[in-house]
């Protein structure tokens, strides 16, 4: 009997076999005729269905034979050599196969589909070794004519397809691709400049044959040059696609290109259905990203279309039909807009490129038609509105400073963005100033509640009390018993009232268990020994009596466990180096003035949790400590020949992870020194601790001179592939709003979860990362997204994703709960993130 896969391969042998003569006679009806192409069709067609692939396609059998005609160019054996209408035809198919997931896995994993034992022999493997071959002119002469561009380009965008998700990229990994398409690109850019501008000439036949011809090969060129760049450009899809775009050198000519598609609005390619949104997010999480896309005009263009919504247009268009009242504080019509500019300026690398060092462009006058055309011009206009200027320049000046105002809202939650906007631009005090300018009398102490001071009050409160989902109480923004609109007490100066800050209680119960038995065990293992028993006990300890492991047992715990750690070689991946300063060098040290208000917010949450006592003992001791962190940094830093802002110097952000021990060690700046000394040796504290890789001696030169830290190119990367494979909705909910995963974990990781998590959970995710491996920094953030699935799908309906993500803490989310699943992701997982992650010192 004749099988559904016996049936498939005969088909697949009419498309692939060259012996198979169809063609008697070239002629049109023939080519019409055609059974390679009817097949091809016909095998599309099947491809429209993942459930009837997945049946009956997606079978070893059938790949492989569909394969044959490429396979002949890597096994040279006795075959004829395929035609390229035969190639083109296979890479049609192959093409439909990657568009769909099941596809691409079927691709990638083969028919088992096993994740965790990739073979070598799978279709990826194949079509990424012959297309890399093709690229670099490397395929063996005895194969017959090398294959044309166009064939090349089809399997290219195969590849592409794989690459461009996180899965496929680790498969294709190995072969390069990244370089070999830039080196082909590279060729064919200095060919394209050589070709001479063909120039039509009159009453020759000759002279006009070779002129097309010219002209033929001119386009042909410049058709090549773009496939390369647009498949370079693709490499951008993921975290770790962005590093190997940029370690190319060909980043700057592909945003170039892709602002180009961008601004005609074309779609990414023909089997994507959504345009560059997700891609330009992902480019702007990176200080070369942002850099690239604000030197090709693309955050020009962002902001002129803004203010032709808000504002006005460059240029009078007569408007037939008055504009509609508006009801919202951010129309509908602009909400779209808001949301790409927020997506842009998500991540503290990207603002600190644009905006730092940079003054506001503030002029006496404005004239009504005058347009800002950078970030700080947009600030400048329509977020610190302290002068009449300003105001009288605007047409619609409420809608215009409420939009305003949701950026700064948005943009202040990321703490390393909200200390640079204060320390540049002291926005705290303009919006004090504008809440006392909004009072009901000059002698009275009311003010009066509308949209813009309700807004202004919620960004007061949120800049300077930091705390978890139960550490303090935010005011909302929506107004909703009209008996009594606005329960909450607005003020003119700081500190803020009360109301806004919950009691603390500190519970002063006897700390006796298992745990701590363990940390004061006189004879205690040695090494690897010591440390599985921690874990166990830890773990054990976390699932049933979580709220034990915190104070003095966390100290303990951190203490002991980064000593055992500098004698296991596997975790102490950088050398332990002696601290050669003194204490006159750590005082002259310098921190910016943007450090200088982190302290001041760090000390003020540690008392508001009731482990600091005195305000200036202990800015004192955590500015010595950070000032002495610096300085040892520093010796293992090396200049960076580069143009980006955020390489120059030391790191630029505030030390969020050296305030977070300091707090643990309840302020004792020595305790919190020694760990931290210790702990540089771990290859932990190149994710947990931020300042630590930043331009280091221990990266190489391309990693560290690439201004993307391997926070984002590896724990990001790692997050989103994990999310592909377990939660597809909330990864195709993010694809879908044009945010991505890794912008928002770096967020809540580079500044140790404060504001998303209480400070109970923050000493969990440090005592885990440290005691159960750094891997489990991923796990934590697929976990968190696990528990937000919910939010996540309602907020991709709602178009406000990045909004929620981004100033809504982690509510009810626990570290301790969540031990189970993150065990279960280790066991999966665990053997291809681990390596990763501490593989970073290799080149």
């Amino acid at each position: 009997p004749v099988t559904i896969k016996k049936l498939l391969v005969a088909l697949v042998l009419v498309v692939v076999d060259p012996s198979i003569n169809f063609h008697v006679a070239k002629s049109s009806a023939v080519e019409t005729y055609d059974p390679a192409k009817l097949v091809t069709e016909i095998l599309k067609g099947l491809c429209s269905s993942e459930q009837v692939c997945e049946t009956c396609l997606f079978k070893d059998e059938i790949t492989s034979t569909l394969l044959s005609p490429i396979s002949h160019f890597l096994d040279v054996a006795d075959h004829q050599t395929p035609s390229e209408s035969t190639l083109l035809h296979v890479a049609d198919i192959l093409c439909m196969i990657a568009s769909s997931t099941k596809g691409r896995r079927h691709l990638i994993y083969g028919e088992k589909k096993d994740v965790f034992t990739r073979t070598k022999s799978s279709a990826a493997h194949i079509i990424a070794e012959f297309t890399k071959k093709a690229l670099l002119k490397d395929l063996p002469k005895e194969a017959g004519q090398a294959p044309s561009q166009a064939v090349i380009g089809s399997y290219l965008y195969i590849c592409h397809q794989l690459y461009n998700t996180c899965e496929g990229l680790l498969v294709l990994y190995p072969y390069e691709l990244h370089a070999s398409v830039a080196k082909a690109y590279q060729q064919a850019s200095q060919e394209a400049e050589s070709v001479p501008t063909p120039t039509p000439i009159e009453d020759d036949d000759s002279s006009s044959d070779s002129s097309s011809l010219a002209a033929k090969e001119s386009y042909d060129l410049l058709h090549w040059e773009d496939t390369l760049r647009d498949n370079l450009l693709n490499f951008a899809s993921t975290a770790k696609g962005i590093l190997l775009l940029q370690q190319t050198g060909a980043l700057n000519e592909c945003i170039v290109y892709m602002n180009a598609r961008y601004e005609k609005k074309l779609q990414v390619s023909k089997c994507e259905k959504f345009g560059y949104g997700y891609m330009v997010t992902q480019l702007a999480a990176t200080a070369p990203g942002m850099a690239a896309l604000e030197k090709t005009g693309y955050l020009k263009a962002l902001i002129s279309e803004l203010w032709a919504v808000l504002e006005c247009g460059p240029s009078d268009a007569p408007l037939f039909t008055p504009k509609s009242w508006p009801v919202d504080p951010v129309e509908r019509i602009s909400h779209k807009h808001l949301i790409r500019l927020l997506n842009v300026l998500s991540a503290f690398p990207a603002v600190y490129e644009v905006l730092a060092t940079r003054p506001l462009p503030t002029k006496d006058s404005y004239t009504f038609r005058e347009m800002p055309d950078t970030i700080a011009g947009f600030l400048d206009r329509l977020v610190l509105l302290n002068s009449p200027a300003k105001v009288h320049s605007l047409f619609n000046v409420e809608q215009s400073h409420a939009f305003g105002l949701r950026v700064l809202s948005v943009m202040i939650s990321c703490l390393d963005t909200h200390l640079l906007l204060q320390a540049q631009y002291k926005f705290q005090e303009c919006l004090l100033s504008d809440q006392a300018d909004n009072l009901h009398h000059t002698d009275s102490n009311e003010i009066i509640v509308d949209c813009l001071s309700v807004e202004r009050n919620n960004i007061l409160v949120r800049s300077y009390q930091l705390g978890g989902p139960s550490e303090r109480t935010l005011p909302p923004r929506i107004i909703k018993n009209m008996e009594n609109p606005y329960p909450y007490p607005m003020f003119t100066s700081y500190p803020i009232p009360k109301e806004y800050i919950s009691n603390q209680g500190r519970s002063a119960m006897k700390q006796d268990n298992e745990l701590i038995k363990f940390l004061d065990s006189k004879k205690p293992e040695k090494g690897k020994a010591w440390l599985e028993k921690c874990r166990t006990i830890l773990v054990k300890l976390l699932q049933t009596k979580p709220e034990q492991v915190k104070g003095k047992v966390v100290q303990k715990l951190l203490e002991q466990a980064a000593a055992v750690m500098t004698t296991i070689t596997e975790e102490a991946i950088f050398p332990l180096l002696q601290f050669s300063g003194n204490d006159s060098s750590v005082k002259k040290f310098n921190l910016s003035p943007l450090q200088s208000l982190g302290i001041k917010i760090a000390v003020r949450y540690g008392i508001h949790l009731k482990v600091i006592h005195t305000s200036s003992e202990a800015t004192e001791k955590l500015g010595h400590l950070l000032k002495k962190c610096a300085l040892f940094l520093q010796q293992q830093q090396k200049p960076v020949d580069s143009k980006l802002l955020y390489l120059q110097g030391s790191y630029p952000g505030f030390d969020w992870f050296a305030s977070t021990i300091f707090i643990i060690f309840s302020g004792n700046n020595e305790k919190s020194w020694e760990f931290l000394h210790e702990f540089s040796t771990l290859g932990a504290s190149g994710y947990l601790w931020m300042p630590r890789l930043h331009a280091s001696v221990h990266l190489p030169t391309a990693l560290m001179s690439s201004g993307i830290p391997p926070l984002f190119s590896s724990t990001g990367h790692n997050i989103e592939l994990i999310l592909q494979i377990e939660l597809p909705l909330v990864a195709s909910a993010f694809r879908m709003s044009g945010y991505t995963p890794t912008q928002i974990c770096l967020h809540w990781l580079k500044q140790c979860f404060w504001n998303y998590l209480d400070w109970f959970d923050i000493c969990h995710y440090v005592c885990v990362c440290l005691i159960m491996g750094i891997d489990y920094q991923v796990y934590l953030c697929v976990a968190i997204l696990k528990h937000l699935q919910k939010q996540v799908m309602e907020h991709m309906q709602t178009q406000d994703l990045i909004i929620f993500l981004k100033e809504e803490p982690i509510h009810e989310f626990h570290v301790s709960k969540n031990l189970k699943y993150m065990q279960e992701l280790e066991k999966k997982y665990r053997k291809i993130i681990l390596p990763d992650l501490l593989n970073i010192t290799k080149p």
